[in-house]
């Protein structure tokens, strides 16, 4: 399919005049014509132009580079489409992606990155880090990596499971030589435990808590000086259990399954830079 002239001069005043709407009345049309037209322009280019509110409407990226070449002679439309057209169908360009601080800063974090920019070097990666969801549109971002336990603020965008991992109770051995190891619940109750807000309800009520933190770098780094014992994810202490700078106790409890959850706004209009991933 391809993009209609009329189409497109729909489109340009769209945002000449600020919304669907003031277009529509300025030049003696039906609103629901306009947004019918626009949505036809954004399906035949493969891509989404305009983030529509009840009051007005804002360009997306791909919005903002098409309305820079059609507001100029319209010689340079063609040249505007067919750049469009590569941006969709090659894996090029930049790919903002959002992720807590601690799960950027995991080494295995590190391999899945690796492993994308080796696969795709043409790709530009932008690393935002956000604790929250957010509005990923307005915030220009393609993807979101956030804890199974944090909410969605929008419930439209897609969701996936990225990974599973259990939690899990991890100590330094100079803690566990100067304190002796637990053996079961009731004396785990008798040491410090570190963790975040979301873990600490799933510890038994009278629990000793030294720490509680969003960060997981900051519950591991705790552990690893002998500040008490942390719940974390196992899946993220693999290389400190490797390196002996913790290790885990009571191994037959199981807490609850962390998971970590990719999140983008739409299976409508999704380029192969964010497909990949």
């Amino acid at each position: 399919m391809k993009a209609s002239m009329d189409d497109l001069y729909l489109f340009m005043l769209t945002v000449r005049h600020g919304g669907i709407s003031a277009a529509a009345t300025v030049h003696g049309l039906q609103r629901s014509k306009v947004s019918r037209r626009l949505q036809e322009l954004e399906k035949a280019l493969h891509c989404q132009l305009l983030i529509r509110t009840t009051r007005h409407i804002e360009l997306t990226e791909n919005g903002r580079l098409l309305y820079q070449h059609i507001s100029q002679p319209l010689t340079d439309v063609n040249h505007a489409i067919n750049l469009l057209e590569s941006q969709q169908n090659s894996l090029q360009g930049t790919l903002r992606l959002a992720a807590t601080a601690s799960f950027i800063s995991s080494p295995m974090f590190a391999e899945v990155l690796n492993t994308y920019v080796s696969q795709f070097p043409l790709v530009r990666l932008e690393l935002v880090y956000l604790q929250k969801s957010v509005d990923l549109e307005r915030e220009n971002i393609d993807l979101q990596l956030l804890p199974n336990m944090v909410e969605i603020i929008n419930h439209d965008y897609v969701q996936q499971t990225f990974l599973t991992s259990t939690n899990g109770l991890f100590a330094s051995p100079a803690y566990l030589q100067q304190h002796s190891e637990p053996k079961n619940m009731a004396e785990l109750q008798q040491h410090w435990l570190l963790t975040s807000s979301y873990n600490a309800t799933l510890l038994p009520e009278g629990s000793k808590i030294r720490l509680v933190s969003e960060d997981i770098n900051m519950i591991q780094h705790m552990a690893s000086l002998g500040q008490g014992i942390g719940l974390l994810p196992t899946i993220l202490m693999r290389e400190f259990l490797q390196q002996g700078k913790l290790v885990q106790v009571l191994t037959d409890i199981n807490y609850s399954d962390i998971m970590m959850t990719l999140v983008y706004p739409s299976r409508r209009f999704l380029p192969e830079k964010r497909a990949q991933w």
